[in-house]
């Protein structure tokens, strides 16, 4: 399913600072080089932590792991796997903005930041909540730091090995197959916000809809879909109580976290990049988990 897709690229991507928050990371779209990066989460069941090869070329990123490669950039995700290529083409109607409740700085050089690096702060109020240092000639990320709101280190992505890219573009878009568009569509029960996030896109998926939110630094995806769906094996991830409210499947990768449940009349997922506070606000503004009453569930079981 499509939030499986999502999960895994966001999974494989982590938080990469977006081409519009300071003036030289236009540059950054442009650069064309290679490397292996190291991704680690703090999060509340342990610490998960993974090695992808990275790729950019032509203002397309590419991750590959041990399910296939994923590239995405100007509106598709292409997933390539043994067997075959999907097409996916989604196009913005919303420009990007940042939070005005961040403010973005230059930060102090720390003790591992390679020479000649640019590092750059984004503050919540006083507290560090990013901090991205950035290669002094191409502006790539090198290493991104994302805190939690007790200011402790939540996640941690760096490129062990960088350099120059060189040969053949990395997938012909020729040789694409028709692409599967998604088209806009209105979640029934999603608000238009949630927390301090706003929904910049929002599209039909496989058996419901997509609405896609962002704060200009972190994203997320909420899918409404069918109260019988399992959201994708999630419904088997651990069960979490969070902002004092139970019937959560809360799953942590190295990029993302990943959290399912039921309403009384639908299911909905949940994959995004934010931080642990974060989460908490946004699904305090969302349909809360619940049940059926007793006379629904007797129809469902009658009727389907």
């Amino acid at each position: 399913m499509i939030f499986a897709l999502t999960l895994t690229l966001m999974t494989l991507l982590g938080t990469l600072p977006a081409p519009d928050l300071v003036d030289d990371l236009d540059d950054a779209a442009d650069a064309e080089f290679v490397g292996r990066q190291l991704v680690v989460c703090w999060g509340a069941d342990g610490v998960v932590a993974h090695v992808t090869d990275i790729e950019q070329s032509g203002g397309m990123t590419m991750v590959t792991g041990p399910d296939g490669s994923f590239v995405i950039g100007e509106g598709k995700m292409i997933e390539q796997w043994a067997g075959g290529v999907r097409y996916l083409e989604m196009a913005p109607s919303s420009d990007w903005r940042l939070w005005d409740g961040y403010r973005v700085q230059e930060g102090l050089a720390g003790v591992a930041d390679p020479a000649g690096s640019r590092a750059i702060e984004i503050r919540q109020g006083e507290a560090l909540r990013a901090r991205f240092v950035l290669d002094g000639a191409t502006a790539t990320p090198l290493t991104t730091e994302i805190y939690n709101g007790q200011g402790s280190l939540y996640r941690y992505s760096t490129m062990l090995e960088v350099g120059p890219r060189q040969g053949d573009t990395m997938l012909d878009m020729d040789d694409m197959p028709e692409p599967d568009h998604r088209d806009h569509a209105v979640a029934e029960e999603v608000p238009q916000a949630a927390g301090h996030y706003w929904a910049a896109d929002s599209y039909s998926a496989p058996g419901g809809v997509q609405v896609f939110f962002t704060d200009g630094l972190f994203r997320f995806s909420i899918f409404e879909v069918n109260r019988k769906s399992d959201g994708g094996g999630l419904n088997d991830a651990p069960a979490a109580e969070i902002g004092r409210h139970g019937g959560y499947h809360r799953l942590y990768t190295p990029g993302a976290v990943s959290v399912f449940w039921r309403t009384a009349d639908r299911a909905y997922v949940l994959v995004g990049d934010l931080p642990p506070d974060h989460l908490e606000s946004v699904l305090s503004d969302l349909p809360p988990p619940g049940r059926t009453n007793v006379l629904k569930r007797a129809w469902r079981w009658a009727f389907g």
